[in-house]
């Protein structure tokens, strides 16, 4: 059957079944839905207890709120009952509801008020990266500072790179590769809204520091159909909302980065802001007590504004941009600048009157400029343009859920990198697309849940449409949340490439692009199987194996000698691996361990490489591929003072070796004169990416001490990257044949002062 025929086919099956269902849902008894909140901050709080129990004493009822704070309550029977809503670190709250004989929708929203005799506990209690869905942790920004960052509020970008399956191939350019992806194949929302570098030049710091986010939730593979575009990882994170009520503000210092953040209310109770500027300051400060100067710099800048009705709804805008440019090789003139623009709104919210739970819609810009410059690159540059329409519904009916949703854009990509790729002239496309998902989640008896799902996309003829069946499967075998047994199947595909030069492993330039040729598209099929267990009341691990198919990967042809030019190939592969994490919270101490074990393969036709090695098919390990990742974190704070420490272990990434050198000579305008011209040097090189280069370890260690002066906290830290100075390699410079090193022993001191 024609694919385009069977995908229109698809979608209207899926109008029609829901047409069906919101036009005929019949409920015996009344239905109780609401949204559970932050009092202060309108902070959704996702996995609150919630229990409803008759006056009688019998029959008791419980659940929990989603991700989005939302809980629902079906067939309630006609009578009074003690509604209770319990969730750590808050005070707990308790309502009478009564019920009456006619069935009716009712809406019940809770906001949650701090309590302040449970504070401390959550202090180490709440700052846990939990695993969720397959492929998935949750992330708080407490949790950010258990990896020491050199500057004063802790970073996602410094956190996010002790994940094992995540791999940074340095200390600088802002690159992640999560399971074999390339950092193209990774989406990160912010806000529901794209941004497509969110790391900064400089490896430890990111657009999202502690002080603007609420949740992480970061997917490493087998993500749902509600993802759409990405064939690696998806990163989603939300800010956080202003306070409510008071103002508040913070600014820090140290020899990397400056900050400053405020919140407060526009209007009390009803919508507030938050703003927040960072710099980098290494640049000016490395002279002074570095060995050599570290020609980087990045700055972002924030402004948020929410609004909440009390009813259950609220809304949110905000808008970003962000600047980076520097050089990756010291002692090279080659430098790189980008710069992210990213803006948009978002409503959200649940409705008594609506048979749909919950409705989410968004919608945004995004742009990206991307450069390369120097002597020996020349100047290359790429462009990237999106603008979104996003619809998110979900809608229970009877003991099942659907999540749903509809989704347009629109996008422009223009790049000039002919002498980079040169079958790749200066071009600029347009195109948009269309589609919508669906997410169905069954439960089988009390213990088994079966989560199918669909994403279909069309692309008004520039592209084959795309139709992307998803599954999930969890087991809690003793019926308890944070025990399971979980697995996930999926077919992901991409309608455009980041296009980035990996002969070259010291670059941070990626163009997007349409493959050239149009029956290719970037895919991948994930399969992966996983097991969460908590031990005792302090202990918890997890265990996920995962396996990978990559199609139509694109990638520089190789030659036998070191050119700067080269030509566009394709590339298949595999993945395969696991990641194993174990974790202890005791009161005021914590210690995580993370291994990681991957193979990254990939295949491709024997003329891409240039010279004959003998068979049709050659296979290669690309750039990233990290064989045993190994991240050990421990710490713990008592009163004002705290510390962590990480150490960091990584086995040698592939480079390609130098066969030998030799000279050669060119004819272009004149035979030359063998016996006083002796030609250029050239390096002849080895069969791509067959070295290994040394192991990484890192020790990185911070203590802080806070005190208080009146109305302002005063925190003081004191810490150092690689402690124990251990020379890393950076990366093997193929075309000049030598090493460049990262960060030596780093002390640094940050403070930072904040109102309370």
């Amino acid at each position: 059957m024609n694919k385009k025929i069977l995908s229109r086919q698809i979608l209207v099956l899926c109008i029609l079944i829901f047409g069906v269902l919101m036009t005929n849902i019949k409920a015996q008894g009344s239905l109780i839905r609401g949204i559970v909140t932050d009092y202060q901050t309108g902070k959704v709080l996702d996995m609150a207890n919630i229990t409803l129990q008759p006056m009688s004493g019998k029959g008791i009822i419980g659940t929990t709120t989603d991700g989005n704070g939302l809980y629902q309550f079906n067939d309630v029977a006609a009578g009074e009952y003690v509604f209770v809503v319990r969730y750590v670190g808050y005070e707990m709250h308790i309502d009478t509801l009564t019920i009456g004989l006619r069935a009716r929708n009712i809406s019940n929203h809770v906001q949650l008020r701090h309590s302040r005799e449970e504070l401390e506990e959550i202090n180490v209690q709440g700052a846990v990266a939990e695993d969720m869905n397959p492929g998935q942790i949750s992330i708080s920004p407490e949790t950010f500072g258990r990896a020491p960052t050199p500057g004063g509020s802790a970073d996602l970008a410094s956190y996010i790179q002790t994940q094992p399956g995540v791999v940074a191939v340095g200390d600088r350019g802002g690159q992640l590769f999560v399971r074999g992806g390339t950092p193209s194949e990774n989406m990160t929302l912010m806000d529901g809204l794209l941004i497509y570098q969110p790391f900064h030049i400089i490896g430890f710091f990111s657009v999202f520091p502690e002080d603007i986010v609420s949740n992480v939730d970061f997917y490493a593979g087998g993500f749902g159909p509600r993802y759409s575009g990405r064939t690696s990882s998806v990163m989603d994170v939300r800010l956080k909302n202003g306070n409510l009520y008071n103002q508040k503000w913070s600014a820090s210092v140290s020899p990397f980065v400056s900050d400053f953040f405020f919140e407060g209310p526009v209007r009390e109770g009803k919508s507030s802001i938050i703003a927040s500027l960072r710099g980098s300051m290494i640049e000016e400060t490395s002279d002074v007590y570095l060995s050599e100067k570290q020609p980087m710099k990045f700055n972002s800048q924030l402004l948020k504004y929410y609004n909440s009705s009390g009813e259950g709804v609220n809304c949110s805008a905000l808008i970003m941009r962000t600047y980076d440019r520097g050089s990756l090789d010291f002692e090279s003139d080659d430098y790189f600048k980008w710069s992210n623009v990213v803006t948009g709104g978002r409503c959200a919210g649940a409705s008594a009157e609506s048979k749909v739970s919950f409705v989410d819609f968004n919608f945004g810009l995004s742009y990206f400029s991307n450069e390369q410059g120097g002597s020996e690159a020349g100047l290359r540059n790429s462009q990237i343009f999106k603008s979104h329409l996003d619809m998110n519904l979900t809608l229970y009916v009877g003991e099942m859920r659907f999540d749903y949703g509809f989704f347009t854009d629109y996008r422009t990509m223009s790049y000039d990198i002919a002498n980079l790729f040169v079958s790749l002239d200066e071009k600029a496309v347009a195109f948009s697309s269309a589609g919508g998902y669906l997410k169905m989640g069954v439960n089988i008896g009390e213990k088994f849940l079966i989560e199918p799902g669909v994403s279909i996309t069309s692309y008004l003829k520039r592209l084959p449409p795309s139709v992307e069946p998803r599954l999930q499967m969890s087991w809690q075998p003793r019926g308890r949340v944070d025990e399971e047994i979980h697995a996930a199947l999926g077919i992901y595909r991409q309608p455009f490439a980041g296009l980035t030069d990996f002969r070259d492993a010291g670059t941070s330039f990626t163009t997007f692009i349409l493959l050239p040729e149009s029956e290719r598209r970037m895919e991948a099929k994930h399969a992966l199987l996983g097991w969460r267990q908590p031990v005792g009341d302090f202990f918890d691990f997890s265990l996920e194996g995962y396996y990978k198919e990559i199609k139509d990967t694109p990638v520089a042809t190789w030659g036998p000698v070191a050119r700067f030019a080269t030509k566009l190939a394709y590339a298949d592969g595999t993945v395969r691996g696991m990641d194993l994490r174990i974790n202890l919270n005791y009161r005021r101490f914590y210690m995580g361990l993370g291994y990681g074990y991957s193979i990254t393969e990939y295949t491709t036709r024997q003329d891409h490489f240039g010279t004959w090695f003998g068979e049709p098919v050659q296979s290669y390990n690309p750039p990233h591929d990290r064989r045993h990742q190994l991240n050990a974190q421990t710490g713990f704070n008592v009163g004002n003072f705290s510390t962590n420490v990480s150490w960091s272990y990584g086995s040698g990434l592939p480079y390609t070796r130098p066969l030998g050198f030799d000279s050669f000579f060119s004819f272009d305008q004149r035979p030359p004169d063998v016996t006083e011209d002796y030609g250029e040097p050239r390096v002849l090189l080895d069969k791509p990416f067959k070295g290994r280069m040394p192991d990484f370890h890192r020790l990185d260690i911070s203590v802080a001490q806070a005190f208080n002066v009146g109305t302002k906290d005063i925190k003081v830290q004191a810490g150092a990257i690689n402690t124990y100075n251990r020379e890393n390699l950076f990366y093997y410079d193929v075309f000049n044949q030598r090493g460049i090193n990262q960060l030596p022993l780093t002390p640094y001191v940050s403070l930072k002062i904040e109102s309370n």
